[in-house]
Formats: structure tokens, sequence, C-alpha cells
């Protein structure tokens, strides 16, 4: 019997005990009954502070569930925050490299264009002009090498962004 039912029932077994001219017999079997649910309402009683300190103890543990989570979804949100900025930098850099490989592509190719017309205009070099075109053509190879570190800058920059962008996709 569950203790809402005792409750329930506690004034109908006051009003079978009481009734006056009430047989001797169904005053016993109201008593039994009475006795009865008496110590199953005090059985209820007993294991009433258990239940509620299992109650208790729940509640401590989801409260402490709940700020794990709190603090995981902070953290995960700083994190996407920052790849965030990360990613935003990443383009910005990326288009200046864009922009300097395109400026050094320019200058290797003013420099051959002027190699080539120094070299049309002299025919027989002397010492001196050879010297200069050496010089010239180290320049041209100093030109090209920037040029090639530029484009693996610029590499890693779209390898970096493609996988940032990637990352964030998959966060949202």
């Amino acid at each position: 019997m569950s203790k809402l039912n005792c409750m329930e029932s506690w004034p109908v077994i006051q009003t079978r005990i009481c009734r006056t001219g009430a047989r001797p017999y169904h005053r016993l079997n109201s008593f039994g009954m009475l006795k009865k649910e008496h110590k199953q309402v005090m059985s209820d009683l007993q294991k009433l502070p258990m239940e509620i300190s299992d109650g208790v103890n729940k509640v401590k543990q989801l409260i402490e569930e709940n700020v794990s989570y709190s603090y995981l979804h902070s953290q995960v949100l700083r994190d996407w925050t920052q790849l965030k900025e990360s990613v935003h930098v990443l383009r910005l850099k990326n288009g200046l490299l864009w922009k300097e490989q395109i400026e050094m592509q320019e200058s290797c190719e003013e420099l051959k264009r002027l190699l080539k017309e120094a070299h049309e205009m002299i025919c027989d070099p002397s010492a001196e002009q050879q010297q200069e075109q050496e010089s010239l053509d180290e320049i041209l190879k100093d030109l090209l090498k920037q040029k090639e570190l530029v484009t693996q800058q610029r590499d890693l920059a779209e390898k970096l962004q493609h996988h940032f962008s990637v990352t964030e996709m998959s966060r949202s």
C-alpha cells in the first residue's frame, strides 16, 4: 500500500472505529487493519530519510555534471572563437602572400626583360660587362629562390586555411 493510500484511508478507518454500536468483531477487524496500516506508515516513514538522502545525492551529482558540461561548453566556445580568429588571420596572410607573389613574378619578368635587352645591346661583352652579367644572373637566381619561397609559403597558408575551414565546418 503506498503512502498516499495510507493517508487517504485514515479517515475511513477512524469512522469505522468510532461508530457507535459497532460489533466487537468489526472493531477487532478494524483494529487489525489499523495496526497493519500503522506498521506500513511507520515503515514508510523510516524509509523517508534514506529516500531524501538519495534524492539529495542525485541532485548533487546532477549539479556536478551540469557544472562540468558548462565548463566544457565554455572551453569549446573559446576554442571555436580562437580557431575562427586564426582562420581569419590566415586568410589575410594568404591574401598578402598572393599579392607578394604577383609582385615578385612581375619583378622577375621585368628583370628578365632588362637582361635580355642588355645582352642584345652588347655583342662583345668586356670583362666588366661580364661581371655585371654574372651579378645580374645572381640577382635573378636570388629572386627566383625568393619566388619559390613565397610560393611555398602560399601553399602552406592554403593548406592551413583548408584545415581550419574543415575544422570550423565540422564544429558547426
